[in-house]
């Protein structure tokens, strides 16, 4: 039986393996799906194990490992190589890495029809972060502003971009159209929160509660929940693992929502 799962330091707290075995089960595939909680200095072990498995067909990456399996893969795509992280692996004569993190985003904003003028605004500077700037600025949206806590370079072609220091983002809240969180916390104190205005949409990456602490701050605002990035992140994944893309239908939605409600 083909083995798959997602590597991560709090995998065990991921919906993955929920969302992968339930398309198993739907299409008949003779594989099962499961996590993998290690700590950093346990990691490189731990994944060599793994990879040299031979019932090991494929992997997702999380929290905080989506760089440092990079060395371990023969190849990666051209997205992963521009964001500078890995989310999805496939292990066979090659182990090949790519990116759905920026796709499952541009994805998840879609049903908002957003224009290329609106201004958008990410907390956060990590690897999702990135993924999702990558996937904002690749459609061509041109106003996007990264805030976080240290200055750390974006890379982007052909320039480097920094990100921004919150001190800064009163005015930048002032006229966002889109404010997406990805952090676990909430970075904004509340006379930040006051700032924005209700049109503004909010998002945020963290699926679990549905409505996390950032997400409860704006009751009257049209709202992006993580869940939403997750699955259709998975989507591409489980494409490039099998060859056709799965169906997310109401018995699923409803197995996942009731683990986050």
């Amino acid at each position: 039986m083909k083995e798959f799962f997602v590597i991560g330091n709090k995998a065990s707290n991921s919906l993955s393996p929920l969302i992968f075995n339930y398309w198993f089960k739907k299409y008949k595939i003779k594989a099962k799906y499961s996590f993998v909680e290690v700590k950093s200095n346990s990691f490189n072990k731990e994944i060599k194990k793994k990879i040299n498995n031979k019932n090991t067909a494929g992997f997702n990456v999380t929290i905080p490992y989506k760089t440092k399996i990079i060395k371990y893969l023969d190849s990666i795509n051209r997205h992963s190589k521009n964001i500078g992280a890995v989310n999805c692996v496939t292990v066979g004569k090659k182990k090949k890495g790519i990116n759905t993190d920026w796709f499952g985003y541009l994805n998840s904003i879609k049903s908002k029809k957003l224009n290329k003028n609106k201004k958008i605004i990410i907390l956060g500077c990590g690897g999702a972060s990135r993924a999702i700037f990558y996937g904002l600025k690749l459609k061509g949206y041109q106003k996007v502003y990264v805030f976080n806590r240290t200055k750390k370079a974006i890379k982007t072609s052909p320039r480097i971009l920094y990100t921004k220091e919150y001190r800064l983002i009163d005015d930048y809240l002032l006229t966002a159209d889109l404010l997406i969180n990805t952090t676990p916390i909430n970075p904004l104190n509340n006379k930040q929160i006051k700032l924005i205005g209700k049109k503004t949409i909010i998002s945020d990456i963290v699926y679990t509660p549905k409505e996390t602490v950032f997400l409860k701050s704006f009751d009257k605002n049209n709202k992006i929940y993580g869940i939403t990035m997750l699955i259709e992140q998975a989507i591409p994944c489980f494409q490039h693992w099998f060859g056709f893309k799965p169906i997310v239908d109401n018995i699923m939605i409803k197995k996942i929502y009731s683990k986050i409600l």
